[in-house]
């Protein structure tokens, strides 16, 4: 479905890795046999004696702290249904419309002058959003059941009235993920439905920005569902390399590109599970959060920058999901070292031109931020959505910044072997970052773009 873009691998650039990766063998190691019990890390609960191997929990509970009076986060809250009733955004002079009309190419961008922002990224841009756009528009900014591709009546009446039956919940696991892959996904994985993760109420923004209305008059309801949920399918979408890298547009190209993506799958996954008579719901960020039902699924670890790090793509994922009355065995949250790598690594936060990523130390599970655009009571570094989107606004395309930078935004996986070699030990996190930078990964250049356009496939 997708094309793969792949790099070559330079023969210089490997040797250095492999030796960088030899030479810090013994030494990595030791240093890990030394740091065995320095306690808790992250939010990962204390460990009774490192690893080299990943880790898996058997809930989310046992993975990360959360907070015994967790309150669900209402979809009115998220940043992108803000800009339709939050006056800093959706009035004519707020930063929701002032990014919105740029975005669509109302008003000149006041970046066009640079590299990265001319006419042919801006086609891109909408060529890639436009799956999206015409399929479920308005999921990017969380508002379900809007579009042709995720109509809640209709995959909430399977065709099919007689459900076929599997000879297990494992079973039924394993043919709907080999679909979901076959249809287009690039990893999925098992979610038990847990509502701490579903949105309480769903806010319209639909009929503010579209139709209108004023934010009094838009509905704003409980989000009720149509069927009994037993499961939650999530996926994972790779972003190209190359887009992403890049500085301007094309980092919102290789979002919107995906988005499509997403959009594609959930919906073929929800026909998939009609026809063998089942109910389903796809969904993007719509519905419910999909970090934490990621990372049940064992898809991923949470990151400094408040995204999915994924084993097999790093960063450079976006996330969907399907939700469906048919039971499947849950897959288990995963540790792979990441969230301690992010403890002394800190480039994301040092690179965000808007200074929304955290630089604190260690996560915390009270907030270090005023916003109410956070979800609270999970330990974790909490992210400044309004100085995130404030970069928003600025450029007129979503930002990527974090992404391009992040060590784990790579196509070869030698920082994650490394980093599971010595990330127990501070000094080792050190050297995996700045082996990360000799290397010249996360550089985010102007001729980028030449190579983005100059690739050959």
């Amino acid at each position: 479905m997708k094309n793969r873009n792949k790099i070559s691998q330079h023969s210089r650039r490997r040797f250095l890795q492999k030796s960088a990766l030899a030479g810090l063998g013994a030494g990595g190691l030791a240093m890990v046999a030394t740091d065995q019990n320095e306690g808790k890390r992250g939010p990962f609960k204390e460990k009774k004696s490192f690893s080299l191997f990943r880790k898996e929990y058997d809930t989310i509970d046992e993975a990360y702290e959360i907070a015994p009076d967790y309150q669900r986060m209402d979809h009115k809250h998220t940043i992108f249904a803000r800009w339709a009733w939050d006056p800093k955004y959706y009035k004519p002079q707020g930063r929701g419309i002032s990014f919105l009309v740029k975005d669509l190419g109302a008003v000149p961008n006041p970046n066009a002058h640079i590299k990265g922002y001319s006419p042919l990224e801006q086609a891109l841009k909408h060529a890639s959003w436009a799956g999206h756009e015409e399929g479920t528009p308005l999921s990017k900014a969380a508002l379900s059941n809007k579009g042709p591709l995720n109509d809640w009546d209709k995959f909430s009446n399977p065709r099919v009235k007689e459900p076929y039956r599997f000879a297990s919940p494992e079973e039924a696991g394993k043919y709907v993920k080999r679909a979901a892959r076959f249809l287009g996904a690039d990893e999925v994985g098992i979610a038990p439905y847990d509502d701490r993760w579903t949105y309480t109420k769903e806010f319209d923004v639909e009929a503010v920005l579209k139709n209108g209305q004023t934010p009094e008059t838009a509905s704003h309801e409980d989000i009720v569902f149509p069927f009994k949920v037993k499961s939650v399918i999530a996926f994972t979408f790779e972003m190209n390399y190359e887009a992403v890298k890049a500085p301007g547009v094309l980092m919102d190209t290789a979002a919107g590109l995906e988005y499509s993506h997403m959009s594609e799958v959930t919906h073929k996954v929800s026909v998939f599970l009609n026809e063998l008579g089942y109910k389903a719901i796809p969904a993007g960020n719509d519905v419910g959060l999909s970090i934490p039902i990621a990372i049940q699924a064992g898809l991923g670890e949470i990151s400094r920058m408040g995204t999915l790090i994924s084993e097999k793509h790093g960063s450079r994922v976006r996330l969907a999901k399907v939700y469906t009355d048919l039971e499947l065995q849950p897959d288990k949250p995963k540790s792979f070292g990441v969230m301690d790598f992010c403890i002394k690594c800190k480039k994301c936060a040092e690179h965000c031109p808007s200074n929304a990523i955290s630089l604190e130390d260690e996560p915390g599970i009270e907030p270090t931020v005023k916003s109410i655009s956070s979800n609270r009571g999970v330990k974790k570094w909490y992210h400044d959505n309004e100085k995130c989107f404030s970069q928003w606004e600025k450029m007129g395309a979503s930002c990527g910044i974090c992404l391009a930078v992040c060590p784990y935004n790579k196509l070869d996986n030698w920082v994650h072997t490394l980093s599971e070699m010595v990330v127990s030990a501070p000094v080792g996190r050190d050297i995996a970052r700045q082996l990360d930078d000799a290397f010249g990964y996360g550089k985010i250049k102007p001729e980028n773009v030449d190579d983005f356009w100059n690739k050959k496939d």
